[in-house]
């Protein structure tokens, strides 16, 4: 299928990345701490914790890559760490919650005083530093939904959802005054927030409790974005396709997914597109396999977009293929 870029989608582009500006595409993998741990060769309980390393492992990665945008990202937990969660921490593989609150425990806090978060910050502003003016760093940052999930715990809070949902709305009340006052810092910093909705997804909550409970708080975060004259980017995982009229409410800059439905992009004219080479490829594919789903993806993607993986990539993804991504 064919589409055209509206003017708005093309003035878009060339403002997210001026150094690219009139190209068709922008390439880059989306990347968390345990990638950057394994190219840095350096545990990943040292990696995730300290900005200096992060930073490292961030331009060693861009420079291995070839990379368009830096997306500075260390795990999912790192805002519900801020809020109060108990981490427990490994030496090669992600942190887990071992305790998260309890429902009289969410409050409103200073989220960028708190937990790794001042080491995020500091990894973006080094990136900043060793880059050419213009060069596009994201911040990546939880939507209040998938961030209440994450504090109190999925499988309660989900549950929750169908049996109270009342006090499913006080926890992202809360949790979206955290996010916007994040989001604040993160724009002021002079860095593009890159909101990531991991647990509300479409196959997951189903497109009326995304329209309930995801939307209007992605809406209070976007407004944040537009009152500070920056870019509506988001990330969802997972199935996306019954979530059409739900996003074109959002009036996205960027939408990222994993989960191609080519007739959204009718109702997406002005959105540019992110994504979606599979990210198991990567440990398991081929150099062949890898070319051949990132063709079919340059092939299919409305002009302008950004080619990347639907994901972040397996801690252990072979530089190879994703070089064979990136030189597609």
């Amino acid at each position: 299928m064919n589409y055209s870029a509206s003017p708005s989608k093309r003035e878009t582009f060339d403002r997210l990345f001026p150094l690219l500006k009139g190209a068709t595409s922008a390439a880059a993998p989306m990347i968390a701490a345990d990638h950057l741990a394994h190219i840095l060769k350096l545990p990943l309980i040292e990696v995730c914790r300290n900005g200096k390393l992060l930073a490292e492992g961030f331009l060693k990665a861009r420079q291995l890559y070839d990379s368009d945008f830096i997306i500075v990202f260390a795990d999912v937990s790192v805002e519900s760490e801020a809020m109060g969660i108990k981490l427990e921490y490994f030496h090669n593989r992600n942190p887990q919650p071992v305790k998260h609150l309890a429902w009289n425990e969410l409050e409103q806090v200073d989220m960028v005083s708190r937990g790794r978060l001042p080491q995020l910050l500091r990894a973006a502003e080094i990136c900043r530093e060793e880059s050419d003016a213009g060069f596009p760093i994201f911040f990546s940052m939880k939507d209040p939904f998938s961030l209440a999930a994450m504090a109190l715990g999925t499988e309660t809070f989900l549950e929750k959802l169908l049996l109270d949902p009342d006090r499913i709305t006080e926890a992202l009340e809360i949790c979206c005054s955290n996010q916007q006052q994040l989001i604040a810092a993160v724009i002021s910093e002079g860095f593009i927030p890159f909101v990531g909705a991991p647990i509300a997804s479409g196959g997951l909550i189903g497109a009326e409790n995304f329209r309930r409970f995801a939307l209007p708080y992605l809406e209070r975060l976007f407004t944040e974005v537009d009152r500070k004259k920056s870019f509506r980017c988001l990330h969802v995982c997972g199935e996306i396709g019954m979530l059409t009229t739900e996003l074109a409410d959002l009036k996205l800059h960027l939408l990222s997914f994993e989960d191609w439905h080519p007739e959204m992009w009718n109702h997406l004219a002005n959105t540019i597109p992110m994504g979606f080479v599979p990210t198991n490829l990567f440990r398991a594919g081929s150099a062949e396999t890898v070319r051949e789903a990132t063709l079919s993806c340059r092939r299919i993607l409305p002009e302008p977009y950004v080619l990347s993986t639907g994901c972040d990539l397996p801690a252990n993804a072979k530089p190879e293929l994703v070089q064979a991504m990136m030189n597609c």
